[in-house]
């Protein structure tokens, strides 16, 4: 037997090309052992070993090199139950014996584990068919340790760099192609369509009021949504073509190698029809549809980026002409384009333009009709659009960068707010709502504390409430619960907005320090007529009471509204029944010293700290 090569080894752990390693790996363990050759038999789950890789050994046996068989079968699986060497020196006599490898004439084997990160990850299989092998010695088996464990670090880095690469080219909740893949084979699909003298197509599609879904859902139904439609679409396409997400709920497919106009047009109606069913729990479901988009290269010729964007321009055009259906882009569609389109752009510069206000509503006491806090809503003065509401340029605030522009905006006008109010001797808290990028990037805190700092007017800061909206906390509850933390240190109080509409809602009231809950007002819509809409109001309203967290109510309509609410024990609550949001002087008066509904003009003494004695 040989002496340990150290210039071996050496070699041996400079090479990174896993299958270069495997061969100079076999040939130095062949010539250790006085072998014929060697393979790499690779652990595949279930319960499956598969041949991988050969070395030196004969073409009958290489006929085996598709080879699959169980893991508890032959000197392989031996050596992996052992988690050590198993050496076979007369192999057709052996219990591990298996016809295949008989017959291919093996006539010994020694099987290595390979181990990494305390897993085995595959087989060594060194091999005999000419003669028995001479008996190893320590150094012999002190070689193919060594040799193992090497292989074993170069398959887990192998099965690391595989899995990032997958992570950079894979969307990681669906498992479909990200953007980067995507651009990636379009213009090479665009190449082979010319080349073949065949038709490419580019489709965009996304999920119909997916943000009701979510509202309604929850997140976590909102992505198993996302998994189900790529799950539909992905069975009904070609292995060829390519099916990405390219964020949120929106989708696009490279339709590969068509013949056919007419063939775009099935395989659009098929994408549109698997995609309508109903989506929910036991209790809720909601009717799902999709719209689609779509242009064809090189009837329509530009770079990928502008038939992507034209794919884009048909589906809105779908949705705006109601939706679960397709359409194909045209010239008139890039000419008519909705203009608010362009307020994403336009966002950016409205707070530095002075174009966004708040509104106010109040929150009233249900049996008084004192006003007792307010919540600040987002209003912007657009010069060409006049007055938006949200929900009107919501897409241009869902931008991390445009959401954390404005809440700090909305800080520093909600403090300017309150210290306008207590120098005219009006206490009240002042809520504001809080977008899901504030708390997953920890700036609330910080952006209060430069804005006390830089404010002329001296300001409670006590008197400031902060509204988190359910699924956001979700999203990052370590971070949720930090924001909380950091707001206590201020003495801000916290609310927990559209309460009921997230997942395992009543379980965030055992886990975050919250002060108020804002129970959904698609809940108080149904209280006076649906059972089960009272039976799960009245449970938040107790639940919030057992926890010692105060209940509002939302969206209070009607005085018969109001009255159930009261019979449930919630005491306050906001909506068109009391105010619709306004702007500052509907809220108090140009001159009130005091509150709306408040005939005394009496302030509420500074908060205390705990829930239950703190203003709303």
């Amino acid at each position: 037997m040989q002496s340990l090569d150290i210039n071996f080894l050496h070699r041996l752990v400079c090479e990174l090309d896993l299958e270069r390693f495997f061969h100079m790996a076999a040939a130095g363990l062949a010539a250790q052992f006085a072998a014929d050759g060697a393979a790499l038999i690779v652990c595949e789950e279930p319960d499956r070993l598969r041949y991988q890789f050969f070395h030196g050994l004969p073409a009958a046996h290489q006929r085996l090199a598709t080879h699959a068989f169980s893991n508890r079968l032959g000197v392989a699986g031996a050596a992996l139950a052992a988690r050590r060497p198993i050496l076979v020196t007369n192999y057709a006599d052996s219990p591990y014996a298996m016809p295949a490898y008989v017959a291919c004439g093996l006539k010994a084997s020694l099987c290595s584990p390979v181990v990494a990160d305390g897993r085995v990850l595959a087989i060594l299989a060194i091999s005999w068919f000419c003669q028995s092998p001479p008996l190893p010695d320590a150094a012999d088996y002190r070689m193919l340790a060594i040799v193992s464990d090497f292989m074993g670090t170069a398959l887990h880095r192998f099965h690391t760099e595989q899995r990032l690469r997958t992570l950079a080219l894979h969307d990681p909740l669906t498992g479909a192609a990200n953007r980067n893949l995507f651009f990636d084979r379009l213009p090479r699909a665009m190449a082979t369509a010319v080349r073949h003298e065949r038709l490419v197509a580019i489709i965009v599609f996304d999920i119909d009021n997916f943000r009701m879904i979510n509202d309604r859902l929850g997140h976590a139904m909102g992505d198993s949504l996302l998994v189900e439609i790529k799950r539909r679409v992905q069975d009904l396409i070609r292995t060829g073509d390519t099916l990405a997400r390219l964020g949120g709920d929106e989708f696009a497919l490279i339709l590969e190698d068509v013949n056919r106009y007419s063939e775009i047009e099935t395989v659009i109606e098929r994408i549109r029809q698997t995609s309508g069913i109903r989506w929910g729990t036991n209790t809720t479901q909601i009717a799902v549809s999709i719209s689609l988009g779509f242009t064809v290269y090189p009837i329509e010729d530009g770079p990928e980026s502008t038939l992507l964007h034209h794919a884009d321009i048909a589906m809105h055009e779908a949705k705006r002409a109601g939706g679960n259906r397709g359409l194909v882009f045209t010239d008139a569609m890039a000419l008519s384009r909705d203009p608010q389109s362009d307020l994403v752009l336009q966002f950016g510069h409205a707070i530095e333009q002075g174009e966004m206000i708040l509104y106010f509503q109040p929150v009233v006491d249900l049996l008084t009709g004192e006003t007792v806090s307010a919540e600040a809503l987002i209003r912007w003065q657009h010069p060409t659009h006049g007055l938006l509401a949200p929900p009107q340029f919501m897409a241009a605030m869902e931008h991390a960068y445009n959401s954390l522009k404005l809440d700090a905006w909305v800080i520093r006008a909600a403090l300017a707010a309150l210290a306008r109010w207590q120098a005219r001797g009006i206490f009240r808290t002042l809520h504001i709502n809080l977008s899901a990028s504030s708390v997953e990037n920890h700036r609330f805190g910080d952006t209060v504390r430069r804005a006390l700092a830089a404010s002329e007017q001296a300001v409670d800061p006590r008197y400031l409430g902060i509204e988190l909206v359910e699924w956001s906390t979700i999203r990052d509850l370590d971070a949720a619960r930090a924001l909380i933390d950091d707001c206590r240190r201020l003495g801000i109080a916290v609310a927990l907005d559209d309460f009921g509409t997230g997942y395992a809602a009543l379980q965030h009231l055992r886990s975050l320090p919250i002060d108020t809950i804002k129970i959904d007002k698609s809940f108080i819509a149904g209280i006076t007529y649906d059972r089960a809409d009272c039976v799960l109001v009245q449970s938040m309203i107790s639940a919030a009471e057992a926890f010692g967290i105060t209940p509002v109510a939302e969206g209070i309509e009607t005085p018969a509204q109001r009255a159930v609410l009261l019979t449930m024990g919630c005491r306050f609550g906001q909506g068109y029944l009391f105010a619709p949001p306004g702007p500052e002087a509907q809220l108090w008066g140009p001159d009130d010293r005091g509150c709306a509904g408040d005939s005394h003009g009496e302030s509420l003494p500074a908060p205390t700290g705990h829930p239950g004695a703190r203003p709303l």
